[in-house]
């Protein structure tokens, strides 16, 4: 009988900047417009680049030490 199943390691990270909330909408302060609705700014996170993860050092990679 085999042992338990092992996850498999992934090669990206969460960011430690957004945790993973890589958008965020802000509003702008301008107030709402003649339709009602506030108007938004889409931002991204300078250190992903809006995808939310980042790739893990080498040396996790390769098993050694940090």
């Amino acid at each position: 009988m085999t042992g338990p199943a092992q996850a498999p390691q992934s090669l990206t990270r969460l960011c430690p900047n957004c945790h993973g909330f890589a958008t965020a909408a802000i509003t702008s302060g301008l107030g709402r417009d003649h339709r009602g609705h506030l108007p938004t700014i889409t931002v991204d996170c300078p250190t992903c680049h809006g995808h939310g993860t980042t790739p893990l050092p080498a040396a996790q990679l390769a098993g050694g030490r940090a």
